[in-house]
């Protein structure tokens, strides 16, 4: 019986205290011999597991672990021994100042660490930790990867192939590690790590590969790196095929979601039934920032910018500035074509959304969130954040055109970001 507020009924504080010590000793003591049945051990794993006295095991492994002195006996375990036991929530605080100790000490490699979060994703004390186990692993996958990674090309057109092969995995682990250990709430847990992850990706991977890649850019008498398609060649290359075989598309542009980010959608939507996808680079234009990019995957023949210095951008002469010149541009190309937000489409019965593909040959798609949290300075460090919702939605999009009877997808954006979690510096920036 659970009774949170007087302590146990009578005849049940002995069993319940000998079931707890005797299911611990037996996994962490080979030399412990268990006076109980075998059948202990499936009733505990059943009460752990069972969701409806889920308060009434964690009530009882408190006690337990109180009367039982459980935190003063993991001291002297080793954690690696403990990746499979779980009656007691200490345990997995006994882990995680552990992993976090050796992860920072390179003791362990991301190869350990990986399966033993997976183990202990099992656990009935996971969710309350999982951003902390997920920092330490993403932090662990960083600090090994960036060891291994030479941050040495040969060319612009390199240098592209190089980061969308490997490099990207840098920028997307210090993400995941940023956000989740954010949202753990460990911050002094994770103190540690978290500068020494902070001072990798500052010094030896931003700072280096930034160095090599200006030089790059100084050098070049074209912005291009073939044979990536430059973001300019969008529509003729990835549009037009569609139309020319009589086919509807819808195309999804999410402000500032970079290459990575795509990389995870990817992932993301490979695991949905009936979905496959293909992740294809594109160089963005340059300078990098919303109006030229929006501009640059309108169809057109010319682009250019004003010379009044507003940074507006012109598809062959026309302003492609909000989303009606844009729908205006669309459609002197395209007829049956139009342009909607994205928090539009999400809202839409499913005849409106059914009538958005049936009646338009293209539909541009418009998302924002990851740009409008990194442009503002008092929600710039939620850019991650804002990064997981993006995937979210998009995929909530996708399924909700897919279902509208919309086959071809394009997903793409203007630009990208570059983001580090502390302040900038002057210095960090090079001139113009």
């Amino acid at each position: 019986g659970y009774v949170p507020s007087g302590g146990w009924k009578a005849g049940i504080r002995d069993f319940v205290i000998e079931l707890f010590k005797i299911c611990f000793l037996t996994e962490v003591d080979a030399g412990f011999k268990p006076q109980l049945s075998s059948e202990r051990k499936v009733f505990i794993s059943r009460w752990r597991d069972s969701r409806s006295h889920a308060q009434a095991f964690e009530w009882h492994s408190a006690q337990c672990a109180a009367i039982l002195q459980i935190e003063d006996k993991l001291q002297a375990l080793d954690y690696r021994k403990l990746i499979t036991v779980d009656e007691f929530e200490a345990i997995d605080r006994k882990i995680l100042s552990e992993l976090v100790r050796e992860v920072m000490a390179r003791t362990v490699s991301a190869q350990d660490v990986e399966p033993w979060v997976r183990q202990r994703r099992r656990g009935h004390w996971f969710e309350r930790y999982q951003d902390v186990y997920l920092a330490i692993e993403h932090g662990a996958q960083f600090i090994q990867q960036l060891e291994l990674t030479q941050l040495e090309m040969e060319s612009l057109a390199d240098g592209v192939h190089k980061y969308t092969q490997t490099w990207f995995r840098l920028d997307q682990h210090y993400r995941k590690f940023i956000h989740h250990a954010r949202e753990s709430g460990q911050a002094s847990l994770l103190l540690g790590l978290n500068h020494l992850v902070e001072n990798l990706y500052t010094n030896n991977f931003l700072s280096r590969l930034n160095e090599r890649w200006q030089q790059f850019v100084d050098a070049c008498q074209r912005w291009e790196a073939p044979p990536v398609v430059s973001q300019h060649e969008f529509f003729s290359r990835y549009v037009q095929p569609y139309l020319e075989r009589k086919s509807k598309v819808c195309v999804l542009i999410s402000d500032a979601f970079r290459y990575e980010v795509g990389e995870e959608l990817q992932s993301l939507i490979r695991r949905e039934d009936r979905f496959d996808a293909d992740l294809v680079p594109a160089l963005a234009s340059l300078p990098s920032y919303t109006q030229l990019g929006m501009a640059s995957l309108l169809p057109h023949q010319t682009l250019q910018l004003t010379e009044h210095g507003s940074g507006e951008a012109l598809v062959d002469g026309s302003s492609a500035t909000g989303s009606s010149n844009r729908a205006r541009i669309l459609a002197k190309a395209v007829a049956a074509s139009t342009v909607v937000l994205a928090k539009d489409v999400l809202s839409m019965g499913k005849e409106e959304s059914r009538a958005l593909v049936r009646d338009h040959d293209v539909v541009y798609v418009y998302h924002n969130l990851i740009d409008k949290t990194g442009d503002t300075r008092d929600t710039e460090e939620r850019v991650f954040a804002a990064a997981e919702e993006t995937l979210a939605e998009l995929l909530r999009l996708i399924k909700k055109l897919a279902n509208a009877n919309a086959s071809n997808l394009l997903v793409t954006a203007d630009h990208g970001f570059i983001y580090q979690n502390h302040p900038i510096q002057d210095s960090d920036f090079v001139s113009t």
